[in-house]
């Protein structure tokens, strides 16, 4: 099943999280590019006694893993077949929506709160819509 992604702004796709996520994302994104700032804020340990969100001190094993996993949900007609459906085949879904859905089936996959995710999903979103499905899904190495 086919996904289109809507293309917009990073600013609109960042309006739509939370307050706490959209300041440090907008922060990220102010100091490099959308990948760059998915990779800080799925790395980011906020107090030094808390585990980062990947579980151990390198946190590239689950960006690699989490990077998959995105681009299979974009990319492969046959992953994520029931969550795409859910958003509607007939018209193009809305951003909130796409990166809630998204989120949550990607955690699910990998074992870990969609909210975690929701803004790393936004920014790879925002790419992808920027870029075109098309051109992203032919010759993007996430990593």
């Amino acid at each position: 099943m086919s996904l289109d992604i809507p293309s917009a702004d990073p600013a609109e796709w960042i309006e739509l999280l939370k307050p706490y996520q959209r300041n440090t994302i907008a922060a990220f994104v102010s100091q490099g590019s959308l990948e760059d700032a998915a990779k800080k804020w799925l790395s980011a340990t906020g107090s030094p006694n808390i585990v980062p969100f990947g579980g151990s001190g390198d946190t590239k094993p689950f960006w690699d893993r989490f990077a998959t996993e995105f681009k299979k949900f974009v990319c492969d007609d046959a992953a994520y077949t029931e969550e795409k459906k859910a958003l509607g085949s007939e018209s193009a879904p809305i951003k909130a929506l796409l990166i809630s859905a998204m989120s949550a089936a990607i955690g699910a996959t990998l074992g870990y709160a969609a909210t975690l995710l929701a803004p790393a999903v936004a920014l790879l979103l925002c790419i992808v819509g920027q870029m075109g499905k098309n051109a992203y899904c032919a010759g993007v190495d996430v990593g």
